[in-house]
């Protein structure tokens, strides 16, 4: 992953509201695990573990973060358990067969908590945040990107 994927990411996260960081971890997940896919198909064995570690450490913190009173808990809680197993398979036996079957798991699980979060109206988890908005405008030459923020850094006194 990028320095500026990373960065992006931490926009999206300090923006995001309780159902949104969980589909953002999902989002990562799948990236380090698209990376690893490509390091692997590219000979980098070493990139390819280390995203590979990066991904179960996502999938750990999703499991870690359940609430376990509803019943759902339990069978994400089960899901995550064959997904980190799974995980530890592939980078023990460098395979990546189901590595790609994960990703998949994920982007429907992403899916669903994306289609739940349309209903959270809990705002953002952090407060004190810098507002964000980007655009894009024209010129005669080129595309330009511009960022605006309200000038408060997160800080109050």
């Amino acid at each position: 992953m990028t320095k500026q994927e990373l960065k992006d990411y931490g926009v999206k996260v300090t923006q995001a509201s309780r159902t949104g960081l969980i589909v953002i971890m999902y989002e990562i997940t799948v990236k380090y695990l698209s990376d690893a896919c490509e390091c692997f198909e590219a000979g980098n064995i070493d990139e390819f573990r280390f995203n590979l570690r990066k991904a179960k450490a996502f999938i750990n913190e999703l499991s870690s973060s359940l609430d376990m009173r509803y019943p759902v808990s339990g069978n994400l809680f089960s899901l995550y358990m064959f997904m980190n197993n799974a995980l530890v398979r592939a980078d023990i036996r460098k395979d990546i067969s189901e590595t790609e079957r994960i990703i998949g798991m994920l982007k429907k699980l992403q899916a669903a908590f994306a289609e739940a979060g349309k209903e959270d109206d809990s705002g953002p988890m952090m407060e004190n945040t810098q507002q964000v908005y980007a655009g894009l405008t024209y010129s005669k030459s080129s595309l330009n990107e511009n960022m605006y923020s309200n000038g408060n850094r997160g800080f109050t006194v």
